[in-house]
Parts: C-alpha cells; structure tokens; sequence
C-alpha cells in the first residue's frame, strides 16, 4: 500500500490553477493604469527632462520660463555665429552672420507642443526615455523666419556668390507694352541650389546642422517668372471716365488689361532659349475716355442771362452771396436744384443784410432783401436752356429789374412750410453746371453749361402787357407829420395791377422756330401808392376824408421848416418817389409822375434804377382773355400746366 501511494501523482487543484492568471492581469492593468497617469503627466506645462532648444538647455522650465530664457540666450549665441558657405570646386568662401537672421515664428506655440508630444499614447514613453538618456531626451526646433533685414543680407550673399562663380544671370525677363507682354527666355545654365542653401543655414541657427553649409551647384533651365505676379502687375478693370459728385473732378477712365496665365505658361516653355514670346493681352476699351469727357462736358452754354443790380449797398450784397452760393453747382442727370436749399438760411450769420422787400404786402427792410433777382435771372437762364421747371412763383408785384413775367420769387429756408421756392430739373443726358457772379459794372450774371445734342435752345418773352388797374395815390393823416408838409410812405409805393403773356419759344441750331407756346399769364396786383399828411391840413391840401384822395387844395400852406424830406410850403404834396405833382384837372385826381423804382420796390439812391437786360421781343400775339380768380402759372415743359400761387398775405417775395 505504501508502495502503492507512493508512487502515486496527485493532480493540483482547481484552486491553485486560477492564481496565477489572475495575479498577471492585475500586474498588467496596474501599468497600463501607471502609463496613462504618465502620459497624461507628461502632458502638462512644464519641459520634460533633457529637453534643448538651438542647444540651450530648458529642462524642467515651465513654457514662460522656457521662451524668456530662450529670448535671452539665443541672441547671445547668435550674435559670435557666422555661417560659412563654402563650394567645393572653386573653394570660394562666403560668410552670413547668424544674429539678427532670422526669428521663431511662434515661440511660445513651439513649446507648448514640445511639452504635449505629438501623441498621446506615445509621450510617456519618450517621456521615460528622456530621463534614462541625455541622447534620447528631446529637442525643441522653431519655426524660423527671415526678419527684413535678415532677408535682405542674405539675398545679397547669394548674389555675390553667383557673380563670384561666374554663373546666372540670365534669367527670363520681360516688358509690358500697350497691347503685349514680350518675354525674352533665358538659357539653361549652372546655378546654386538657393532652396539647399538657405535651408542648411536655418539648420545651423537651430543646431541640427553645421555652421559651414556646403552650396551645391546644378544644371537647370531658365527659372518661370512669377505669372501670379505679372497678372497682378497687369490687370486693370475697364471703368468709364466719370464727373466726381463731391470733388467735381473727373475722374479718368481705365481701359481694362488681362491675359491668361496658362496659355502664357505654356507659350514661353514651348519657347526656345534666349528667344523672344509675345503674349496679346486682352484689351478693353471703356465706353467713355478721358478724352472724350474732357471734350463733351460743360462745352456748351445752355442758356445765360444778365440783369443790373442796383439799391442799396446791402440789397447788392444780397444778391451778390446769393450768387455766390449757387457758383459751380453740378447737377446731374435726373437731379432736381432748389434755390432755398442751395441759398437759405437766410440770416445774418449766412452773409446776409437787412434790405427792402415785399412783406404782406408792404416793402420793408427784410434780412435777404432782394435776393429774388438771383432766383429770377436763374429761371430765365434755366428757360434759354429749356431746362425743366418744377416750381416757379411770380410776385405780387410788378418787378422792375426783369421783364414782368420771367420773374421767380423765393421765400422762407428750404423745408419752411409756407415757402415759396425755384425748383428745376436736369432733364438733359448730361451733367451741367451753373455759373453765378456779379461783375464791376454790377451786372448779375447766370450761366448754364452743358452738352447741347439737340441744338434747340428756348427764346423765352413777354408780352401782351394790359392793364388791368392803375396805382392811386391816396392820402393819410399822420400826427407825426408837420403841418404843411406832407411825406411819403415808403412802404407803399405805387404798382398798376397787369396782365402780362410769357411764351417760351424754341428755336434749332439754324434759328429755325422749332415751337411757340404760352408757358402762362400772370397777374400782377395794384398797390396804391400812400402819402402821409398832419390831420390839419385837411382842408389845407383839399383831401376828401372818406377816400383818401385830394381834391384841388382851399387854402395855400404855410412856409414849414425843411428837413426830413418834407416839401417846401406852398408846393403841392411831391408824388411817389418825391417828384412835384403836376395840378390836378378839374374835380380830378392829380397827375403823377411814376418813381423811378429799384427792384422790390425801393427807390434807388442817386436816381438810379434798376434797369434789365431785358429779352428780345417776341412776335406779338393777340390777348389771352382773362378771368377773375386765383391767380394760374403753368410753369412746367411748354405745352404742360400747373397751379402756382401769387404771394398771398403773409408772404414775402425779395
């Protein structure tokens, strides 16, 4: 039995067969565990163990540390390197100081990424290897670029090295002619490898390469010019000449340049050696040239008209800033001009004084008096130059320094409610330009420029002047007046109510009547002239009460002290403008001599008038029968009609 036993094997049990196993699976889950906890360490912001960048030491700093050490000890390194190229088979040596080269495109990036490793799952092995061995730990290369001056000096460099072997220089060039690009291809010949040079140079600013950079030499053919660069040197969009909106300049044309850049590629390549290509460019001409602008624009006076400004020194300045204002205005096809917005405000800080004009019916001194005669010698112009009119008012008055209905009143700033402005259009195909200024002889000119294509221009007249109902003189007792002496208002000067026929008549290039129509019929209203008088010398001057007018006189007057303008005692009342009446006929009213009237009314200093550079006569044409009513100017294209009120009360034309 013991025999028996003995030499027995037993098997083991199923216990201990499971132990083993299972203890190498912990094992190796412990240091996969152990290596992720590595790999993630070695991912911090910190340099790993013998870590160098262009041989500076930077082990164990943090990325701040590392890139302030790095600012600091690089350009100590560089500043005593000189890199030496050197070619072999003609033993020439050049030398390029390494300081102040080139620059780390990103320093900071750089060394972020050094810290991370390119991958995870690798990191903490190089991680490991790093701390075992100096030869395995890792090396932080830079992005490097040339600074510009780095640039610069080795550009030179290579130069002196091609000019010192002999070879080069004959590259493919070019010139840009009108109409063609004229290649002259260059020769197949030796030259330096430029791109293995500068690279052995950024190896040794990092400290992977040596200082001497061994230039090799090969045959090559003529280097292809930059086309990309040659299309930008060349191309240019096609653009008309144009007039500026805000300089006023013009603006030159451009004719539009382009070529294909592969069709050139493969043109020159075909090309032999040394030999000349002539590439076409692709020429656009703009529709409108510099030239052809220069030539069309503002050639043509439109139209133009003068008036003389006369009154008082602060009326002719009136006009004279209104003038001024409207000088050199451009208008563009389609654009509307308003006097009130190109003029107003009117007001003092503007440049504008205190003179006579039209006032709820009264002449009184108004800031801006008499600028109506700009607006007004502006429509005439703007009718010779059969222009469109949008707004156009008449005054309420007669005017003395245009012919009666060829006026046009402006009142209150532009955009004032209850305005009246001029308003016209450029209904022509081109821009025009106005030109306003007064001359030494105080002639107010206003000229339209443009392009005339058509030749008709307009002859606008008046005519068939009818009155209506003449001016009385009417006289007022006054208290401040004294007795025997009478003295005019000068508010209410005298003006007979007429009807007055406008036609604007259209004539082509050869003076031929091209049309002839009635633009409208104005009214101008009466105003009676007033002179004042002391209520004692009613009977004295023989003045019915009831009408204001005089009779012939019962008594003769006193002698009145002079002064103030007052007649002399014993004369009869001076009439408007200060000029003796002549007697009266018989139970009649007295027969007066008309003032000599400024425009707006006033009376001019010195005798002077306001004379107008009137319009030719047109043909006569019987009346246009009237009617009662609202006053109606059709001022827009011959033939069309508007309503354009007369000022009424409240209103004032200048």
């Amino acid at each position: 039995m013991k025999e028996q036993e003995t030499g027995k094997r037993l098997a083991p049990s199923p216990k201990g067969r499971k132990t083993v196993p299972v203890v190498l699976g912990g094992l190796v889950l412990a240091l996969a565990g152990a290596y992720l906890v590595l790999c993630a360490l070695a991912g911090g912001e910190r340099m790993w163990p013998n870590t160098t960048a262009m041989g500076v030491d930077i082990s164990g700093l943090t990325i701040e540390e590392a890139k302030a050490t790095l600012e600091k000890e690089l350009p100590r390194r560089w500043a005593d390197q000189a890199i030496e190229l050197y070619e072999p088979g003609s033993g020439i040596r050049l030398y390029v100081g390494a300081y102040s080269l080139m620059e780390p495109v990103d320093l900071e990036q750089d060394l972020r990424q050094a810290c991370r490793g390119d991958n995870f799952f690798t990191r903490g092995a190089r991680l490991v290897m790093g701390m075992l061995s100096e030869e395995h730990g890792q090396q932080v290369e830079p992005v490097l670029r040339y600074t510009l001056a780095g640039q610069a000096r080795m550009d030179d460099t290579l130069n002196q090295l091609t000019r010192r072997l002999g070879i080069g220089g004959n590259e493919t060039t070019y010139e840009i002619k009108e109409e063609a690009i004229v290649f002259r291809k260059g020769r197949s010949d030796t030259r330096v490898d430029e791109a293995a040079v500068r690279n052995g140079v950024t190896a040794a600013l990092l400290g992977t390469g040596e200082d001497r950079v061994t230039v090799p030499l090969s045959v090559a053919p003529p280097a292809e010019p930059d086309f990309e660069a040659i299309h930008k040197e060349v191309y240019a969009e096609v653009s008309d000449a144009y007039l500026d909106r805000d300089s006023g300049e013009i603006v030159p044309s451009v004719t539009g340049l382009d070529f294909d850049i592969e069709r050139a590629r493969k043109a020159l390549s075909d090309a032999p050696d040394g030999s000349t290509c002539r590439i076409a460019l692709e020429v656009t001409k703009p529709a409108m040239s510099t030239e052809e602008l220069n030539e069309t624009l503002f050639r043509d006076i439109l139209g133009d008209a003068a008036t003389r400004v006369s009154g008082t020194s602060i009326r002719i300045g009136n006009i004279k800033v209104a003038a001024e204002f409207v000088n050199g205005t451009i208008l563009f096809p389609g654009e509307e001009f308003s006097f009130n917005q190109t003029c107003s405000p009117y007001a003092v800080d503007n440049g504008y004084g205190k003179a006579t004009a039209y006032v709820n019916g009264l002449s009184k001194d108004t800031v801006a008096g008499g600028i109506c005669q700009a607006s007004s010698t502006l429509y005439w112009a703007v009718l010779k130059a059969n222009l469109e009119v949008v707004e156009r008012s008449a005054h309420r008055y007669e005017p003395s320094y245009i012919r009666g209905g060829l006026d046009a009143t402006v009142y209150g700033d532009y955009g004032e409610e209850g305005g009246l402005d001029f308003r016209f259009k450029n209904n022509s195909d081109h821009p025009i330009k106005i030109e306003g200024y007064m001359d030494d002889k105080r002639y107010l000119h206003m000229t339209i420029y443009g392009t005339d294509t058509t030749g008709v221009h307009g002859e606008p007249y008046s005519t068939n002047r009818v009155l209506l109902q003449a001016a009385k003189t009417i006289y007022e007792a006054d208290a401040t007046v004294p007795q025997g002496t009478t003295r005019k208002d000068p508010e209410r000067t005298g003006y007979d109510a007429v009807s007055i026929d406008t036609y604007q008549k259209l004539v082509d290039a050869e003076g031929k009547t091209v049309s002839n129509e009635l633009l409208y019929t104005t009214k101008y209203k009466v105003r009676n002239a007033v002179i004042l008088f002391n209520p004692a010398d009613l009977e004295l001057w023989g003045i019915d009460p009831v009408t204001g007018i005089r009779t012939e006189p019962t008594a003769a007057p006193t002698t009145a002290p002079e002064g103030e303008g007052n007649a002399p005692a014993g004369s009869l009342p001076p009439a408007e403008g200060g000029q003796p009446a002549v007697p009266p006929p018989e139970g009649g009213q007295p027969i007066v001599t008309p003032p000599e009237a400024t425009p707006d009314g006033g009376t001019s200093p010195e005798g002077e008038t306001g004379t107008p550079v009137l319009p030719p006569e047109g043909e006569t044409t019987p009346p246009v029968q009237q009617t009662e009513g609202p006053q109606t100017v059709p001022i827009l294209p011959p033939g069309t009609a508007v309503t354009v009120p007369v000022p009424t009360e409240g209103e004032s034309g200048v």
